[in-house]
């Protein structure tokens, strides 16, 4: 189903660019600089996560899936913010089997936004 601006429900449970641009004033050039950092920093930190998985250091991975969740819900990602807050879960009940797939799905979740900013 679309709206009237051809954009899916699925678009809108990927990104709210709408609401993203209203938190920055409604700049263009504010929402792709923060969108550019955002993706530089997520993908600096997806290796790490691997890592921490591997180790099985729940801690650290605790908190760079929190710090994601909330950068995520700075810029209105929804589908990464909740996949976070879930791996954040996985990572507190020392889950590396759940947090293994999570990281996964953040990852396509990432390749869905970056798709979805680039419209």
């Amino acid at each position: 189903m679309s709206d009237s601006h051809g954009k899916t429900d699925h678009d809108a449970s990927v990104w709210d660019k709408e609401e993203a641009l209203s938190r920055l004033m409604d700049s263009q050039a504010l929402l792709d600089e923060a969108c550019t950092i955002f993706v530089e920093e997520t993908e600096e930190q997806l290796p790490a996560m691997a890592q921490q998985i591997a180790a099985a250091d729940f801690a650290n991975l605790a908190r760079e899936a929190h710090k994601l969740k909330g950068s995520a819900s700075n810029l209105a990602a929804i589908e990464l913010q909740q996949q976070a807050l879930a791996l954040e879960m996985a990572a507190k009940q020392d889950n590396a089997d759940a947090a293994s797939v999570l990281l996964d799905d953040i990852k396509e979740g990432l390749a869905r936004f970056c798709a979805q900013w680039s419209k």
